[in-house]
């Protein structure tokens, strides 16, 4: 993948900007730069891009990068409404790359790399950063080269982001596990991912792709897991039936719970009870205050069901 790097050893020189909001229907029309390099921000909705070839889909919170001397393109009619930022600026000499990461790592006060797509982790600073440039650069300033500097600064933000993403690739996996564990305090919540992906104001598309890449469970099934951890534990300390269960474990259906249950678990949730409950109230080393996941896989991995087991009912 290419990289573009810049010299940010005086301001960028500001070109011109807007926020357009793309309706039902509308395809960009072909256009070839020049010197100039353009920068799209998604804020909602789905764009369609294609440059030099390459098709690209623009999604909230992504970023596209067109170098110089490219040709950009509609490929696909837009299916809602949708809107971006645009931002257009002349860097003088910039140096296309192949990707480095190790050149990313040692990014430097004096130069700054965008790649051509990446997607903002966290990105509010750079929204409200690309929202203070189309102010400047829309209002009368005595300094004429205000614009230049709200763009340099834009551009830091948005190669900080990328930096960011790219100098820890723990930083991500620390993001899916503050995802996880607000899941576990809502619980009780009828939960979309649309809901859990506002929160942490990320694309919806964005958090299945990357959540699922880094617990290897969509989200529906992390949620099913967390309700399913919360009825073993029932099952386990009290005496409730398996109904009443259900219902405190957030199951509207008990029969869904019990087809879930004994999907995920290969025993219904009667075998699970038997199977276990002496095991764990003999075993000592389980702390009923820690994580309730770690709790029940902890008391499950001490004894495997027999087959004795799973033929009770």
């Amino acid at each position: 993948m290419k990289v573009l790097q810049i010299s940010i050893n005086q301001p960028v020189k500001y070109l011109q900007s807007g926020q357009f909001s793309a309706e039902l229907g509308w395809k960009h029309h072909q256009m070839t730069h020049r010197e100039d390099t353009e920068v799209i921000i998604g804020l909602s909705g789905r764009v369609f891009l294609q440059v030099s070839g390459q098709k690209y889909t623009v999604e909230t919170g992504d970023i596209l990068v067109i170098f110089p001397w490219e040709t950009i393109s509609g490929y696909l009619e837009t299916i809602k409404p949708s809107e971006f930022i645009w931002f257009h600026f002349d860097a003088g000499m910039v140096v296309l790359s192949d990707h480095n990461h190790h050149m990313v790592q040692e990014q430097t006060d004096k130069h700054i790399y965008l790649p051509r797509f990446f997607h903002l982790i966290a990105g509010e600073k750079a929204v409200i950063s690309a929202k203070q440039l189309l102010d400047v650069a829309h209002s009368q300033y005595s300094v004429k080269s205000a614009a230049d500097y709200a763009t340099s600064m834009l551009l830091i933000e948005l190669a900080n982001n990328y930096w960011q993403q790219r100098q820890d690739i723990s930083g991500k996996q620390n993001y899916i596990n503050q995802i996880k564990e607000w899941i576990r305090v809502q619980m009780g919540r009828d939960l979309k991912v649309t809901d859990i992906a506002k929160q942490f104001a990320i694309n919806a598309d964005y958090l299945t792709r990357i959540f699922k890449e880094n617990t290897g469970m969509t989200v529906k099934e992390y949620m099913n897991m967390v309700k399913l951890d919360n009825a073993k534990y029932l099952l386990l300390t009290t005496s409730d039936s398996i109904q009443e269960i259900a219902s405190q474990s957030f199951f509207e259906d008990p029969k869904y719970f019990m087809r879930l249950f004994k999907k995920k678990v290969q025993l219904t949730p009667r075998q699970y009870r038997l199977a276990y409950t002496h095991t764990f109230l003999n075993n000592q080393q389980v702390d009923p205050g820690v994580d309730i996941h770690f709790l029940v896989q902890s008391v499950e991995n001490s004894r495997l069901p027999t087959n004795r087991d799973k033929n009770q009912r």
